[in-house]
Parts: C-alpha cells; sequence; structure tokens
C-alpha cells in the first residue's frame, strides 16, 4: 500500500502539470536561424508537411497525441501537428485575482462578433452586424476560478457583459479547426439578455 501512494504521489504532480498545460503557448527552441519547424497532417515525422513555425515563433497547443511527443495546434483553417520537443512553455498573462488568461481572441457567429481579453483587464467586444463600427471596451471588474488542481473554468463580469471561459474542445462550425477555449458571453441589452457562444485563441506575438 506504501508504495502505491508513493507512485501516486510521484504521478500527481505530472497530471496536475499536464492539466495546467493546455491549452497552453509555446515558443519555438532548438530550431536554427534558417531552419523551420514542421507541422504534420499527424503526429509523425513521416506525415505530410502542411506549414512551418520559424523559430523563437509562438505557436498554441491545444491537445497532445498518446504519447505527448507530438502538440496539436491551430495552421491556417485546419490543425496539425508539431514536435513538442522542440517547443518551450510561454505561458499567457493572467488577471491579477484569479489563473484567468487573457491575450486571447474569441470569435462566433449568427450574427458575427469578437471579444478581446486585454492584457489591461479591457474586454473589447465587436458586434459586426451592429450599424456601429466601433468596438466596445468593457474593464474586466472581476474573474472567478472553478476549486480544482488545474484551473479549467472561469467565470467573470465586464461592464454589460458577464460569461464563462472553459478549457474545452470547440468548433467554429466554418471551418476544420478545433480550438482550446470556449466562450459563453451574456450581454444585457435593451431588449434583454443576450447569449453569444465562441472559440478562442490566444493572440500570439
Amino acid at each position: 500500500m506504501k508504495s502505491l501512494l508513493l507512485a501516486m504521489a510521484l504521478l500527481l504532480p505530472a497530471l496536475t502539470a499536464q492539466a495546467q498545460l493546455l491549452p497552453e503557448v509555446y515558443t519555438v527552441t532548438g530550431v536554427a536561424t534558417n531552419d523551420t519547424l514542421n507541422i504534420r497532417a499527424r503526429p509523425s515525422s513521416r506525415s505530410a508537411d502542411i506549414g512551418d513555425i520559424y523559430p523563437n515563433e509562438q505557436v498554441e497547443v491545444i491537445a497532445l497525441s498518446e504519447n505527448g511527443t507530438w502538440g496539436l495546434v491551430i495552421s491556417g483553417e485546419a490543425n496539425g501537428w508539431v514536435a513538442m520537443r522542440f517547443l518551450r512553455p510561454t505561458p499567457l498573462p493572467t488577471m491579477p485575482d484569479s489563473a484567468m488568461p487573457l491575450q486571447l481572441v474569441c470569435t462566433g457567429t449568427e450574427p458575427f462578433w469578437s471579444a478581446t481579453f486585454w492584457t489591461n483587464r479591457n474586454l473589447e467586444f465587436k458586434d459586426y452586424a451592429s450599424s456601429s463600427a466601433a468596438p466596445t471596451f468593457q474593464r474586466i471588474e472581476q474573474s472567478t476560478t472553478a476549486d480544482g488542481f488545474a484551473p479549467v473554468s472561469f467565470a467573470f463580469t465586464a461592464g454589460r457583459f458577464t460569461g464563462t471561459l472553459d478549457r474545452a474542445q470547440c468548433s467554429d462550425g466554418m471551418s476544420d479547426r478545433s480550438f482550446g477555449w470556449q466562450l459563453r458571453l451574456i450581454e444585457q441589452t435593451n431588449g434583454g439578455l443576450q447569449l453569444r457562444k465562441g472559440c478562442c485563441q490566444a493572440a500570439l506575438n
């Protein structure tokens, strides 16, 4: 029994780290300045090359292969795989009072809209169906993090908006891409409450 407990104790930090890891931003490292890191169609070095990432460029990994050696990333209108040994974790900035990440760009449809979480705690919202092209800025006043080993859900308020941001596989319904973040946004309007659902990805350098 003691040996089993010891094994569980040794395994728990690794599981916790992995749960907190994804989705996460990484920086390409260990690649020569005159070379690129290939994005593969499948998690194999023999798979087709569908894109390239330059040294020191950032990429968001949203899932791992079964053996953990390949990371699933967004490549154009689809997803691809990159070798994790060439990536260094570069976490996104977070809210000072919770683990909620900032520097995310979220989009949704019916009608088209976007919401961007800036590092100055501003939520920039734009409704492309509106007669006004100017975006709305609201300050994020409060955010809370779900309990547990790894923060997976975040609730926030920002002016007339309330919402939840979840670490969850998300599809925009218009492409073959999968995203690692899902946003549910409730806006208080003169006509009542309006719920929007969308997918998010890191705003990379």
